[in-house]
């Protein structure tokens, strides 16, 4: 067997790398890209909160605090407040991603 050359990526390491991106799912979104991990989209807590109508926790479930702290900052105005005008599309992006939106869901 030839020697792999050192820092190489083997086979293995490769596969592994793919089997942890298939988990997964990414949300792109006014340039920036999120991932929600595929068992986090099955999270029936999370539906719950999604059914009561209380969708920022729902979203923040979904993304966790740094990827919610991220998308926040990339919303925020001139004073640093974050209007509520930006959250539906984001919203709907995210619920189309774990295939609770649109028929185009990216997981399905």
């Amino acid at each position: 067997m030839p020697a792999v050359p050192k820092g190489a990526k083997k086979p293995a390491d490769r596969q592994a790398k793919a089997e942890a991106l298939a988990q997964l799912i990414r949300v792109e979104y006014n340039g920036a890209t999120y991932t929600i991990d595929r068992d986090n989209a099955d999270n029936l807590e999370l539906a719950e909160y999604m059914e009561e109508e209380k969708y920022i926790l729902a979203i923040r479930g979904y993304l966790g605090m740094d990827q919610w702290a991220k998308w926040k900052d990339s919303c925020r105005d001139d004073m640093g407040r974050v209007k509520s005008e930006h959250f539906e599309p984001f919203l709907n992006a995210i619920l189309a991603a774990v295939g609770g939106g649109s028929d185009e869901a990216p997981n399905s």
